[in-house]
């Protein structure tokens, strides 16, 4: 509180109570006559706060009235002695909470009010009419209200006898005005207004020119709206010092006359992405103090002349599309304090800073850059200058992921007291921490954030076992080995641990003082081994995947580890028994992975009813069925139990996990139905039932089919029969379009993120997805007994990438509207019954690399045009109707595109010698076949096709080869044939 107010209002009071002499009160009493003191006494009586107001007087009347960041919630209604101080001027209720009710009536009574400051005062509703008569206000501020909304009055009724008014603040009131409404309004009622600040009010463009009447205007602050464009004739206020226009979705060219207004102190246009154009030269008179700029499409090179802004302090340029080198000139912007010019396309190295000693904070990261200043994620190289490390004042330097070269030594930091935050992760430096361990621990910073991931480090820096302050230590790849010492666990402060992709071994068991803060632990992609080591409680987020951790999974983990824990892998290392049901306690789980291990035994049925986001079990040895009872309240997003020994059948229940992204059940021994319980599972985008004993048809007539967004489905190596509903095709939307979005990943606690991985076959080979992208489509129905016409509507799913249909029954010609698949890179349709002629349009398949129609019924030529060019015999062998160059033939021979009597025999030996395997299918035991008699019946089967080609080899080849006469005939009869042309 300021000087002209009165120390403490309970002092005052007590004061005159006990002493009669008014000379000898403090200031304040010279306010406190009978009826005001009551008046004071009534208000104060009725506040329900935590502390006392702040009173201003002259001449024995209360003209000032602050009570701001008192914690008052209620006590003022209509009836308040408050609106009963009649020569109140200033009045502050700021940073209450009045538990959203209506701003009072009352204050329409307070009539000589020149301030009113109602600002995160938690009032809420429609702004009072009344407030309209306070005529003498000179400044009104309602900002950051709870809902508070101006339509009944509106802005107009609102301002329009406040001819007085200097300042008004009315950010994050629904104002809800077009351009030419709340501009004009402005323009008629407030022609004194000097401070215009209506952020996130819903006003909408174009912002009008008649603006251009408030002719003291010097700050407008406006972000937040939707103005699409920005008008250059704001420009031309000649007092203007601050513009704000952060977030309102600018567009166009930026008028580069903003930079150049002299009495501009502020300008700040972030979060504009499609705003575009360059920086303009800098004039050196200019006033500019903060710009920024971040996360807009202005591009092009920095101008040299940014060395004119001497007056320049805060240079935010992050995100942008600027390009060409750091220019020298910057090292004269001796104000500088902070600089973040990351995430662009600079290149070059980091010019000296050395002027600018006020710095606290330099990100450069991200650029291409060689050599709290952010620089990263550019592609800056070179050295980094060393009077970079000797600004004093230097809080934050950022220089990741650039391309700088050459070694630091660690003990550079020695000295840089105010220094908190160092991130030098990927940034292409090797850092040397050999020397750190012969210098004194308190020599060095005490870091908040320490990054220094694939830094080449080989061993740890020894002052960071004194690091008390250290939040987050991140030393991810680099060549760090042994054992990871014990006093890791004992930094109290330490929340985020990141030490994955090193070549450490041991974990040094911390038997004591083990802290109680560290809530991200990622050791994945080690060499970790023997048990599993004992980890903080308090963990949240846990990585040991990709180690050599050789054990059991201890049965009581759940109760010891797992109370708040969301993220939780063990993957790929050699686990072994069985799935503690401990695991059931983790309420918080969002990922569970325990995926390829040597893990037996069956899926604890409790595991289903904590319902994780991921349970990931893929690549075990786990037995029995899948748990049948899943709750109602199931918030799986992936289930993956592929790649085990699991049986019986698919539960009906599992259609209650209704947010369902990805299931994968594949390379089991399921039984029974096609799911059509799925149905109900509209986010559904990934279904694999590869490799089952599943049978019958796919069609769901008695579902309603809500497969929108299904974008990858596998039911290869299974018993399903049938035709393929069309219809059931033509809902499937996401394959409709080719879209691109990010890859499906669950982001868990900071940066932290989890991908999920399918295996799929993709042009004859298994491939397994570590990063699913929407982008992806694939459509597998191979190895079963489909039967009938390949269905037109397959043509509809224009987005799809990989189509295979083989090895099943299908017949009738290949539909020609498969010709529409432009995106379509493979195609098989092998193994079937398919005739007629090869469609021509599939010829305009672009992106088509593979390709297999062998063994069909195909006849005639085949397409000798664009990538029907590059595909091999192998793409069409089998098909004795069909000739061309790809299988050697002529197609005008009097036999068409029948094949020499030799290869076609050798094709022939080449089937009854590989049988199904040839197919590249699972073989389906049946449980009522006998192992014996299919194996006969099978070889016989084959024996018979290899006989029968034999003999009708011998009975049309052999006389050729035997008879000299039939030779020479058949001879003479193809020189006619072929000269007659």
């Amino acid at each position: 509180m300021n000087g002209s107010i009165v120390s403490w209002l309970l002092l005052a009071i007590s004061t005159i109570s006990i002493f009669s002499d008014l000379t000898r009160a403090s200031a304040s009493a010279q306010c406190l006559g009978i009826n005001r003191r009551s008046l004071l006494l009534e208000l104060r009586n009725n506040l329900i706060f935590n502390a006392s107001e702040g009173v201003t007087c002259e001449d024995g009347l209360v003209v000032g009235l602050d009570l701001s960041s008192e914690s008052i919630s209620g006590g003022i209604n209509g009836s308040s002695s408050l609106f009963k101080l009649e020569f109140l001027r200033s009045l502050n209720l700021a940073f209450n909470d009045f538990k959203s009710i209506a701003i009072p009536l009352g204050l329409a009574n307070l009539s000589r009010l020149e301030n009113l400051n109602l600002s995160y005062a938690g009032f809420a509703g429609q702004i009072p009419a009344e407030l309209s008569r306070l005529r003498k206000l000179r400044t009104l501020d309602l900002s950051y209200l709870n809902s508070l909304k101006l339509e009944k009055p509106s802005l107009r009724s609102l301002i329009r006898d406040l001819g007085e008014l200097r300042e008004l603040y009315l950010d994050w009131v629904n104002v809800s005005a077009e351009g030419s409404e709340w501009c004009d309004a402005l323009s008629s009622s407030v022609p004194k207004l000097e401070v215009l600040s209506m952020s996130y009010c819903s006003l909408s463009s174009p912002i009008d020119a008649s603006l251009l009447s408030l002719a003291n205007l010097s700050v407008i602050q406006l972000e937040g709206n939707n103005f699409s464009t920005i008008p250059s004739f704001l420009a031309n206020f000649s007092s203007l010092k601050i513009l704000n226009l952060r977030d309102c979705g600018l567009q166009g060219e930026f008028p580069q006359k903003f930079l150049q207004v002299q009495t501009l102190q502020t300008l700040i246009l972030s979060f504009n992405k499609l705003l575009q154009g360059s920086l303009p030269d800098f004039l050196e008179d200019s006033s500019l103090e903060t710009l920024v700029m971040y996360g807009t499409n202005i591009s092009g090179r920095i101008p040299d002349s940014i060395g004119n802004l001497r007056k320049l302090s805060w240079l935010d340029l992050w995100n942008c599309n600027l390009s060409g080198s750091i220019p020298s000139s910057m090292k004269n912007l001796s104000k500088l304090t902070f600089l973040d010019l990351s995430r662009n396309s600079l290149t070059g190295s980091i010019p000296p800073l050395g002027a600018s000693r006020n710095l606290t904070q330099i990100y450069l990261h991200h650029n291409a850059l060689r050599g709290r200043l952010y620089l990263e994620d550019n592609s800056l190289e070179g050295d980094i200058p060393p009077a970079l490390f000797t600004l004093p004042r230097l809080k934050g330097i950022s220089l990741s992921r650039n391309n700088f070269s050459g070694s630091m030594n660690i003990d550079v930091l020695q000295g840089l007291g105010n220094l908190t935050l160092l991130d030098l992760s990927y940034s292409g430096l090797s850092i040397d921490a050999t020397a750190s361990a012969s210098a004194a621990a308190s020599s060095f910073p005490e870091f908040v954030w320490l990054s220094l991931a694939s830094c080449q480090l080989r061993i740890l820096p020894q002052f960071l076992a004194n690091q008390s302050k250290l939040f987050t230590l991140d030393l991810s790849h680099n060549h760090l080995q042994g054992e990871i010492p014990r006093w890791i666990w004992t930094l109290e402060q330490l929340q985020i641990l990141n030490l994955s992709v090193n070549f450490f071994e041991e974990l040094e068991t911390a038997t004591h003082n083990v802290t109680s803060a560290l809530s991200i632990v990622d050791l994945h992609s080690n060499m970790l081994q023997g048990n599993m080591p004992p980890l903080p409680l308090s963990t949240r987020y846990l990585d040991l995947s990709s180690n050599n951790i050789t054990s059991v999974i201890p049965d009581n983990i759940g109760y010891h580890l797992l109370s708040n824990t969301s993220f939780f892998s063990l993957s790929k290392n050699n686990f072994h028994g069985s799935i503690p049901k401990s695991f059931c306690l983790g309420d918080y789980f969002g990922v569970l992975d325990l995926s390829h291990n040597h893990l037996k035994g069956t899926i604890p049925d409790c595991l289903m009813m904590v319902s994780p986001g991921v349970l990931n079990l893929r690549n075990n040895q786990l037995s029995g069925n899948i748990p049948q009872n899943i709750p109602a309240t199931c918030n799986l997003r992936t289930f993956d139990i592929s790649e085990n020994l699991l049986q019986g059948q698919i539960p009906l229940s599992l259609a209650n996990c209704t947010s369902l992204e990805i299931m994968n059940i594949g390379d089991n021994q399921i039984e029974g139905t096609f799911p059509c319980h799925f149905q109900a599972i509209s986010s559904l985008r990934v279904l694999v039932l590869r490799s089952n004993k599943l049978h019958g048809e796919i069609g769901c007539q008695h579902s309603p089919n809500t497969w929108q967004m299904l974008q990858i489905v596998d039911v290869s190596s299974n018993n399903f029969s049938g035709t393929l509903p069309p219809q059931y095709l033509a809902t499937w939307e996401a394959m409709k379009v080719n879209v691109d979005i990010d890859r499906i990943q669950y982001p868990f606690l900071h940066s932290a993120e989890y991908q999920d991985t399918i295996t799929i076959t993709v042009k004859g080979l298994k491939v397994e997805l570590v990063k699913i992208l929407i982008i992806f489509t694939s459509i597998d129905f191979s190895c079963n007994n489909f039967k009938g016409p390949i269905p037109d509507t397959l043509g509809a799913l224009k987005g799809l990438h990989f189509l295979n249909l083989s090895n099943n029954a299908f017949s009738g010609p290949i539909p020609s509207s498969l010709g529409h698949l432009q995106q379509l890179e493979s195609l098989d349709l092998s193994w079937n019954d398919l005739n007629g002629t090869i469609p021509p349009r599939l010829s305009d398949l672009n992106f088509l690399s593979f390709l297999n129609l062998s063994y069909n019924t195909l006849e005639g030529s085949i397409p000798v045009v664009k990538q029907f060019l590059t595909f091999s015999a192998s793409s069409f062998e089998g098909n004795a109707g069909l000739c061309g160059f790809q299988l050697g033939t002529n197609c005008s021979s009097p036999f068409g595109g029948n094949q020499s009597c030799k290869n076609l025999l050798e094709k022939t030996r080449s089937i009854a010698t590989n049988g199904v395997e040839e197919t590249g299918c699972v073989p389906i035991q049946s449980d009522t076949d006998d192992p014996g008699d299919n194996d006969d019946s099978e070889k016989w089967f084959y024996m018979g096709i290899s006989l029968g080609f034999v003999v009708g080899f011998w009975i049309f080849c052999g006389p050729l080869a035997s008879i000299k006469s039939w030779r020479f005939a058949y001879y003479r009869f193809w020189d006619k044939v072929l000269f007659s042309h």
